[in-house]
């Protein structure tokens, strides 16, 4: 709710006193312009401190002259925010309707209702307060911070399916998200479109796609069909216009902040993508030395990790593993959210065959995973121990983890597939595979579809390390069950879309 606070705070202060003070003027009119700015920086206090009451009392006290609309529509607003706060939800309502009657074509007013339902958990409010936006000035629904907004997408209101993808849908419609994070909004937008039937309108969100690892699953899942054609255009040869697309936009971003390691991050995936893994690893020298890591943050240890895997993906798996260890192992203050990283790091040495390496890591990767991770990270630790142990023949040990692993494969279906294969187990695997083709929760069995028809391509696509154990996934292929269900739901990448080879020979 932090971040919410912040946004909060941000539109009360932008949006009311400069309304408050076009009323006025000489030293009299400053003075009401302090206090009042006063109150508003109280207010946004109190609000943020669930002191809804004391809110209210802030806003009672704030002096406006009768012709400033603008300004007494924002108050409203916030007025509305903190009867919502008070659980006072007739009067809320009432406040909403004068802000609305008194300034209809003021964006602001629409905006702070929408932080106002959010820091309320009215998401009912929030979801009406965006329904104006579009409807009125949709141009300002892209000064919405995505983290506020990926909040509301997560807790839209129940029993408004429709609305709630048709939000969705206008979010692509206008880009919102911008160049780095358009194509999250815009792919589920393409994908209700297509179940609505409506192919043409999903095709011109493809504008907004230009992530090579999305555009590939379009053009091998099968509920993408009718986009091929499309596609082809979009897409370029090997996936040409989309990688350059992509790189471009992410450079773009870094060169003007070139500070912020989460564009660094984003820089140094995109050109892993691209297949420019020399420019991704030169990044490196943007990273902490040692001696500065202790101070990195979340951003950077994803920059850290996008590097380490260039290296990995270049043939150069020792520095990769190196660079792991200097995150992993400095002394940051709360860091748990490096157990992705620490899981990765196993991950390359167990995908290597480096099992002998890997076991040292892997307790302390299993605690972490226990204390920082979700089930998903928890499983994919258990299906490294699972593969460690059955690949350095230590069969019996590997059997006492196998029922632990079974019994968490909704967790991570296609990490439990792969972990049986690494087994050899390939009678098992297809009889998993099967359930969670068959899994009645949409949203699992549609995740694990799209792992499935990766998992089965003949040729690895972007971002897809060559398994160990790829002649596995090969032999499951034959199964007739397996080949029918494959056949049913994708298709191999044709070759005029697989990956560009990278610029630096892979040597593992």
């Amino acid at each position: 709710m932090r971040t919410i606070f912040v946004c909060l705070t941000a539109v009360a202060i932008v949006s009311a006193a400069p309304a408050i003070a076009q009323d006025n003027s000489g030293a009299q009119g400053k003075a009401a312009v302090d206090v009042n700015s006063r109150l508003v920086d109280q207010y946004n206090e109190h609000m943020g401190a669930r002191q809804f009451g004391d809110a209210l009392a802030d806003l009672k006290r704030v002096k406006l002259e009768d012709g400033n609309r603008e300004g007494r529509g924002v108050l409203y607003a916030m007025t509305a925010n903190a009867l919502l706060g008070l659980k006072r939800d007739r009067e809320a309502r009432d406040a909403i309707a004068k802000a609305d009657s008194i300034a209809p074509q003021l964006p602001a007013v629409a905006n702070v209702t929408f932080y106002g339902g959010l820091l309320t958990a009215r998401f009912d409010i929030s979801a009406e307060a965006l329904d104006k936006m579009f409807a009125r000035y949709p141009d300002a629904v892209r000064d919405i911070d995505l983290d506020s907004m990926s909040f509301f997408l997560r807790n839209e209101p129940k029993g408004q399916d429709r609305q709630n993808d048709d939000r969705r849908v206008q979010l692509a419609r206008i880009g919102y998200g911008g160049d780095l994070n358009g194509d999250y909004f815009a792919s589920e937008a393409i994908d209700i479109l297509l179940k609505r039937a409506d192919p043409a309108a999903a095709g011109a969100l493809l504008k907004h796609v230009d992530q090579p690892m999305m555009i590939e699953n379009m053009l091998v899942q099968k509920r993408y069909s009718a986009l091929w054609p499309r596609l082809v255009e979009v897409a370029g040869p090997h996936l040409s216009k989309v990688r350059a697309s992509s790189v471009a936009a992410a450079e773009r971003a870094y060169s003007e902040k070139p500070d912020d390691h989460d564009l660094l991050e984003g820089f140094a995936n995109a050109l892993r993508h691209a297949g420019r893994l020399d420019d991704a690893i030169a990044l490196r020298a943007k990273l902490p030395t040692a001696a500065d890591m202790p101070s990195a943050d979340e951003k950077l240890g994803w920059a850290v990790n996008n590097v380490a895997i260039s290296l990995h993906e270049a043939g150069r798996g020792d520095e990769a593993d190196r660079l792991f260890a200097l995150l992993n192992d400095a002394p940051i203050k709360d860091a748990g959210w490096r157990v992705s990283m620490i899981i990765n790091r196993v991950e390359m040495l167990v995908n290597d065959g480096k099992f002998e390496r890997a076991v040292p890591l892997l307790d302390a990767t299993e605690s972490s995973a226990k204390n920082d991770g979700s089930p998903y990270a928890q499983q994919l630790v258990r299906r490294l121990r699972f593969c460690t142990l059955a690949g350095l023949g230590r069969q019996s040990d590997a059997a006492k983890v196998r029922a632990d692993l079974l019994a968490h494969a909704k967790d991570a279906y296609h990490a439990t597939v792969d972990a049986l294969l690494c087994a050899g187990d390939v009678d098992e695997a297809e009889k998993l595979t099967l359930t969670a083709l068959r899994n009645t929760d949409e949203k699992m069995r549609s995740s694990f579809e799209e792992d499935f028809v990766r998992g089965l391509q003949p040729i690895p696509l972007t971002s897809d390390d060559p398994s160990k154990w790829q002649g596995r996934w090969a032999e499951l292929r034959k199964r007739p069950a397996i080949a029918k269900e494959y056949e049913r739901l994708g298709r191999d990448m044709p070759p005029e879309f697989l990956p560009p080879k990278p610029d630096a020979a892979v040597v593992k």
